[in-house]
């Protein structure tokens, strides 16, 4: 497992600037950025994939210092490695093929299910928090949904 310390450049109050391999792969790159643009307190998400960084600005009365280092910490985990290195461009094909894979699919396809009407029951009873929440689950569950069949859309 990778550590934090592995993967951030860069982190002053407010800005913190992630670097890993697979952040390279533009779609999983993607992918990344839209999820971490669902946490609340987080302003700007900007993913360069020819770097393989990942900038994010952050409101610091909304979201700590720690709950960022936390997220990232499990955002690490997710990421792959081999023999304790980094993997690179092998461990984004093997990520890319486990995200892309029959059963992420019907996981997403469940996801959704859930998601969108938690995310309208938010909306419908005022609770801001669990439409954004939802939302944002639903709208990765779509992602994924939509690059494991992408060739049926063009």
């Amino acid at each position: 497992m990778l550590s934090v310390t592995d993967c951030i450049t860069s982190f002053i109050d407010g800005r913190v600037r992630l670097r890993h391999p697979a952040l390279k792969n533009a779609a999983l790159a993607e992918t990344v950025s839209a999820f971490v643009r669902g946490v609340e307190g987080v302003e700007n998400v900007s993913a360069n994939p020819v770097t393989g960084s990942l900038l994010i600005v952050y409101d610091t009365e909304k979201l700590s210092r720690e709950d960022l280092l936390e997220l990232a910490q499990q955002g690490a985990a997710l990421l792959p490695v081999k023999d304790g290195k980094k993997n690179g461009a092998e461990g984004v094909r093997s990520l890319a093929d486990m995200l892309l894979s029959r059963r992420a699919s019907r996981l997403a396809g469940r996801v959704m299910l859930v998601s969108l009407p938690l995310s309208l029951a938010g909306a419908v009873s005022g609770m801001g928090a669990l439409h954004r929440i939802s939302g944002a689950v639903f709208t990765l569950a779509s992602l994924q949904h939509m690059a494991a069949h992408r060739k049926m859309l063009w």
